[in-house]
């Protein structure tokens, strides 16, 4: 399974397309990539193998039961199957990209499984440096790294 990690800063260009950073190109096929809105205003590259865990988590999912109903509906909104094309960037959905608040930069972050890209003043309020200690969080969570 890949494993991205770092953080990365590409520009968009005017059709909404972005390099995909080398460091995780590497360790894409191009194919079966799929793009969606995240968690806390970002986007989220899935790679295949993290796309079909994903499927597997939302196959759980009652649409008898009201919540599950909505976020299935909201998730499957604005996902998207992306690839990469010849240069290694992908498209990105104007939709998606006002969405996440994306405009000149996309900051692309590993998240080891997946990739999250974010705004840059949406990625510097969202990691939240100024309001919490990653040490006491790694003690709050039991993280012992």
């Amino acid at each position: 399974m890949p494993e991205f990690t770092g953080t990365y800063t590409h520009t968009l260009d005017s059709k909404g397309r972005v390099s995909v950073p080398a460091a995780y190109r590497r360790q894409l096929t191009g194919e079966g990539l799929h793009l969606n809105l995240g968690l806390d205003g970002c986007l989220v590259i899935y790679p295949p193998e993290k796309w079909e865990s994903v499927k597997r988590e939302l196959s759980r999912l009652s649409r008898g039961r009201g919540p599950e109903r909505f976020f299935m509906r909201r998730f499957a909104r604005y996902l998207r199957a992306v690839s990469l094309d010849a240069q290694g960037r992908i498209m990105i959905p104007a939709e998606l990209l006002e969405k996440a608040g994306i405009g000149g930069e996309v900051v692309f972050l590993g998240q080891l499984d997946s990739i999250e890209l974010w705004a840059p003043d949406r990625f510097d309020t969202a990691s939240g440096e100024e309001e919490l200690s990653f040490e006491q969080v790694a003690e709050d969570l039991g993280i012992n790294i």
